[in-house]
């Protein structure tokens, strides 16, 4: 104990000793640490996705839809009956409504009709309820906490009724917990799947073309789905529907791999954990290289200690021992100052990234022992390489003033500075490139205006008052043109449809077609341009059948002109049986429009056709004037309390609707861009670590430089050539590894840049001139030093 002791005091004494050199290991330590706890929270957060439901590992998602992830209402209960593997199903509608109670009105985003076989499949914990089986009553309905405050504060929920869409009552029946952040769905509102053709006013539940619902299936534990889907074909066969067999992809998504791998909630955010967990690792190489680098930087001060040690009896183990005690000591303050930052770096970082991470996540017993191991293992990585070099100095040849390099030991710590070199300038391209792509979607050409529009859900209303709403709004002196269509640019939202088979390419691969409806002045107030023909006109009867079609189409079609052009798609009429039959729609093309991007920029442009408003759409778009934006949604929001009175006035502006669609890109880059910058500054902690070991070195060589008339620009070259070296070898490892890395990034948007040579020139000089500022100052401090003070020992 008083051995340790000791060892310990004289840690304290040498760190009080080096005080820079001390400083520079500490902070270097604490960011590298701080760093890889945020990086870890974040990775940690995204694999827990959906980790909450207890039978994670049995639930799987049916898709029936290549790229949708909804099916028909029926499909779920049937494949229920076919296959004994599959213990229960639920189905999920996601609805829209105006929800009501007394004064109090929202348009709610997260209501669900469910059938009550998903309090079996999710973990979804009732805290409250007014029956044992709350999906009993027809009309009843469980609520999250979070509506229960929002509409009963301080009120008990139970029993009390709801309004939906103004006309129709609900029962609540009990109170479930908010589900975690990270899960992948999170309803407010859970009513009897039962009651939702009645509530919605269309066939949900008993037809297999939809309108989706979500459906879940429990496999029974040990079910390969592997075995279930090799069976599908032949259940589709079986329906004998050649546009089932056509046109159905069924499979199963795995619940865990819903958020992880599939474009349901992102883009595919595996690749960001395998990126950021990267990351953390390249954070905490770089820490303890660092370490290693300014503690074998500082071995000549350290020689004659190491020395008069050895000659008064101290062993290797001994000396080894001391220095391994220093860099747990570091180590150790370090990891303490990190937990005390993250503490208060927190919120602000779950602001900055849109995370909710908790610190709590770390204050367990078992991360206290993940704690005290990493604190070890990282103990001995950054540590063990200066103990063994320090302790194995001869103390005859050390005490006469000499200092052996080896090659061996020259060529690792080269190694050590190139790995530093070669991390940091694949997070300065990464960062480089991240951003670029950003701006591109953000400023790229989209064929259609954004600017100075507002957009409204009319959702629920009838068709007379959304044309008077119209005509109102059209009159206002700071609005340009306003439009009512089935979808806006940019949101994806269009109608699948089947070509009549007369007009289908013989080389197409499939015979479906995009389709949006839309009224006269959708083309006016997005200003997409027409390419050639006329526009629709409402007031033409023939039009009502006609059609525009956009560039991708004409080329779909193989047409070089639409003149005497006709085109069609089906739609369906059931049978009281069930079945259905095609009728086909024919129409004229009448125009051709310019592409532009109804989807977002990671879809390419569909072939699409246009026809006039049906009556059922609800999307509104308002183009303001410039500057009168505000003006006109104050103007908007009076015709409305007039012609919706009780709706609740819910506007959006398209330009942070475009935002919004990219927000997870954003948020991913900022905080990519964030660690970045830290990696640089620990990098460059590194290269001042290389700086003054160079300088340590050859401090007697320099002198006699400076005796000989050396000048500061030619000592400034002695000690950059070699780091400019490194910087060379390392990009030219570095750069073709971040091309491969960020193609693949790039290759999930449709659109993107093109890496020209100019940004891996950018990431290798920025880190040169970064490199060569430090190597300046250095230089200069060591040319200006007194020569004589270097040479006094010799």
């Amino acid at each position: 104990m008083n051995t340790l002791y000791r060892q310990l005091i004289m840690t304290w004494r040498q760190a009080k000793r080096m005080k820079l050199f001390s400083l520079i290991n500490l902070f270097g330590l604490t960011i590298g640490i701080t760093c890889c706890i945020m990086i870890l929270l974040y990775v940690n957060d995204e694999l827990q996705y959906d980790k909450n439901h207890l039978k994670a590992d049995q639930i799987v998602l049916l898709q029936q839809f290549e790229g949708s992830y909804t099916t028909g209402g029926k499909l779920g209960p049937e494949l229920d009956k076919r296959f004994a593997q599959i213990e229960q199903t639920a189905r999920l509608k996601n609805s829209f409504p105006l929800i009501s109670y007394k004064d109090i009105s929202f348009y709610e985003q997260q209501f669900y009709f469910s059938d009550s076989t998903i309090l079996n499949i999710l973990s979804i914990d009732l805290v409250n309820r007014s029956t044992n089986n709350v999906f009993a009553e027809n009309n009843g309905v469980i609520i999250s906490e979070k509506i229960a405050n929002k509409y009963f504060a301080g009120e008990n929920p139970l029993g009390k009724q709801l309004r939906y869409d103004g006309n129709k009552l609900l029962l609540i029946t009990g109170v479930f917990k908010n589900l975690p952040s990270n899960s992948h769905i999170h309803p407010d509102f859970l009513a009897n799947y039962r009651i939702a053709n009645d509530f919605t006013g269309y066939d949900v539940t008993d037809n297999y073309w939809g309108p989706g619902s979500l459906t879940y299936l429990l496999l029974a534990p040990g079910t390969d789905p592997a075995g279930i889907k090799s069976q599908f074909p032949e259940y589709i066969r079986s329906l004998n529907d050649a546009n089932a067999s056509g046109i159905w992809k069924l499979d199963m998504i795995p619940l865990k791999d819903l958020y992880l791998r599939t474009s349901y909630l992102s883009n595919k955010p595996i690749t960001y954990v395998y990126i950021f967990s990267a990351a953390a690792l390249f954070v905490m190489l770089l820490a303890c290289f660092n370490y290693i680098n300014l503690s074998t930087a500082r071995a000549n001060s350290r020689t004659k200690e190491v020395g008069l040690r050895k000659v008064l009896g101290s062993s290797i183990p001994q000396l080894r021992i001391q220095f391994m005690l220093e860099t747990i000591a570091f180590v150790t303050a370090s990891t303490i100052t990190a937990i005390l930052l993250v503490v208060l770096l927190l919120p602000e970082f779950n602001n900055f990234s849109g995370k909710e991470l908790r610190i709590d996540n770390l204050l367990t017993i078992n991360n206290f022992l993940i704690a005290s191991l990493f604190i070890l293992t990282l103990s001995t990585i950054a540590g063990i390489y200066p103990a063994f070099v320090l302790s194995s100095f001869n103390p005859a040849h050390v005490l006469k003033g000499g200092l052996y390099q080896g090659p061996r030991r020259i060529i690792f710590r080269r190694t050590l500075i190139g790995t530093q070199f070669f991390i940091s300038i694949i997070m300065i391209l990464a960062t480089i490139i991240v951003f670029s792509q950003l701006k591109y979607i953000n400023n790229k050409k989209l064929g259609y205006n954004r600017a100075g529009i507002i957009t409204l859900d009319l959702k629920g209303s009838e068709v007379n008052s959304k044309l008077l709403f119209k005509q109102k709004v059209m009159q206002l002196s700071p609005v340009i043109s306003a439009t009512i269509a089935y979808g806006l640019p940019g949101s994806n939202v269009l109608q699948g449809q089947k070509l009549v088979s007369d007009y289908v390419p013989k080389d197409a691969i499939n015979s479906s077609i995009m389709r949006l409806t839309a009224d006269e002045d959708y083309l006016k107030t997005f200003n997409i341009v027409l390419k050639s023909g006329r526009l629709l006109d409402p007031a033409r009867p023939a039009d009502r059948e006609a059609f525009l079609i956009n560039e991708s189409a004409k080329k779909y079609f193989g047409w070089e002109d639409i003149s005497g052009k006709m085109t069609g798609y089906y739609t369906f009429r059931y049978k009281a049986d069930g079945s259905y039959s095609e009728i086909p729609i024919r129409g004229e093309v009448v125009g051709v429009i310019e592409d532009y991007h109804h989807a977002n920029l990671k879809s390419s442009i569909e072939p699409m056709i246009i026809s006039l408003n049906e009556g059922n759409e609800s999307q509104m778009a308002i183009l303001c004037r410039t500057g009168n934006i505000g003006l006109a949604i104050e103007q908007v929001r009076g015709i409305w309390k007039k012609i919706f009175p009780g709706k609740p006035f819910d506007y959006v502006l398209m330009e942070d609707q475009f935002i919004k669609t990219y927000s997870e890109e954003y948020k991913t880059g900022k905080v990519f861009a964030l660690f970045a910058i830290l990696t640089i500054i620990i990098s460059c902690l590194g290269i001042i670590g290389l700086i003054t070991y160079a300088a340590e070195r050859r401090k007697k060589e320099i002198g006699i430089r400076k005796l000989l008339g050396a000048s500061i620009l030619g000592i400034f070259k002695l000690l950059s050539l070699e780091y400019i070296a490194l910087i060379g070898v390392s990009s030219a490892i570095a750069i073709p590894l971040a091309a491969i890395g960020m193609k693949y990034w790039l290759s999930t948007f449709s659109y993107r840049i093109e890496i020209g040579l100019h940004v891996y020139f950018f990431a290798s000089v920025t880190l040169v001139i970064i490199s060569l500022i430090l190597v300046a100052i250095q230089a200069t401090k060591v040319a200006l030093a007194n020569p004589v003070n270097s040479l006094r020992t010799e």
